[in-house]
């Protein structure tokens, strides 16, 4: 293998399972863009902590925040990891830069 990024797809994809189908997505997610993001819920129900929501809007207020976080989404549009992020960036009323991966199956 010489490390070309067709190999490194190749390596990817016989990981994958069957029928497995993610995408990963840059995207700039504006305030509006996450409370829409939130409306479709999380996977797991766990309990929230505002303490961290209040620190990242801080960041993110003060441009401190690093792009290249990554939001993960369910193949039912379901917040997997993210929640905290989306909520501090529709709290914030700052446009932050995340990659999306979407189409996570619900079982992994």
């Amino acid at each position: 293998m010489n490390n070309s990024n067709d190999d490194l797809e190749a390596l990817i994809r016989s990981a994958s399972p069957a029928g497995h189908n993610c995408e990963l997505i840059p995207v700039t997610i504006t305030p509006e863009m996450a409370k829409g993001y939130l409306s479709f819920g999380v996977a797991k129900e766990g309990e929230i902590y505002q303490s961290v929501i209040d620190d990242y809007v801080l960041s993110m207020q003060n441009g401190e925040w690093k792009a290249g976080s990554i939001l993960i989404f369910s193949e039912d549009y379901k917040i997997i990891d993210g929640y905290y992020r989306l909520a501090a960036v529709a709290q914030s009323g700052v446009a932050v830069e995340f990659y999306l991966v979407r189409g996570v199956p619900s079982n992994l």
